[in-house]
This record gives structure tokens, C-alpha cells and sequence, in this order.
């Protein structure tokens, strides 16, 4: 009967080591997984930055875009008012102009 208890206690000693066995996987599973998700929320972060960036840039494209577009009207507004005057000094010209030819 004493060797009956031995071989018992071997045989769960082995079932107790499997079992042991079996959580060190799991364990080190869950430790693959868990370096993974870390690793994903890393390139997550570095795509957020990025797009962060990428919206500035966009937002200082836009800014720029619009500075010039403000300034092309500017310069466009003062190009028709300096032919405006011209076009009211020929007017003054040709008028005396006419005078002068009239006396």
C-alpha cells in the first residue's frame, strides 16, 4: 500500500507539474499579447502624432494660401484703382485737350 501512495503522489506531482506547465504558457502568452497591444498603442501614438503634424501643416497651407489669395486681391484692387485714375486723368487730358482745340 506504501508504494500505491508513491506512485499516486508521482502521478500528481506530475498532473500538479502539467498543470504549472500549462499556466507558464498562458503566461507567457499573455505577456506576447500584452507586449503587442503595447506595441500597437506605440504606432497608434505615432500615427496620432503624426496626423497631429499633418493637421498643422494643412491648417499653415491654408493660412499661407489665404494670406497670398488676400494679398493677390489687394494688389489687384490697387492695379484697377491706378487705371481708374489713368483712365480719369486721359479723360481730363482729352478734355482740355478738346478745349484747347476748340479756342
Amino acid at each position: 500500500m506504501g508504494q500505491d501512495t508513491v506512485e499516486e503522489l508521482n502521478k500528481k506531482l506530475k498532473i500538479q507539474s502539467d498543470i504549472i506547465k500549462g499556466y507558464e504558457k498562458v503566461l507567457r502568452l499573455n505577456e506576447q499579447e500584452l507586449a503587442n497591444a503595447d506595441e500597437i498603442i506605440r504606432m497608434y501614438e505615432q500615427i496620432i502624432d503624426y496626423s497631429r503634424v499633418e493637421l498643422r501643416e494643412a491648417k499653415e497651407t491654408v493660412q499661407a494660401s489665404s494670406m497670398v489669395s488676400n494679398l493677390s486681391r489687394d494688389e489687384l484692387m490697387s492695379a484697377f484703382d491706378k487705371i481708374k485714375s489713368l483712365e480719369d486723368a486721359n479723360r481730363k487730358l482729352r478734355e482740355e485737350s478738346l478745349k484747347f482745340n476748340k479756342d
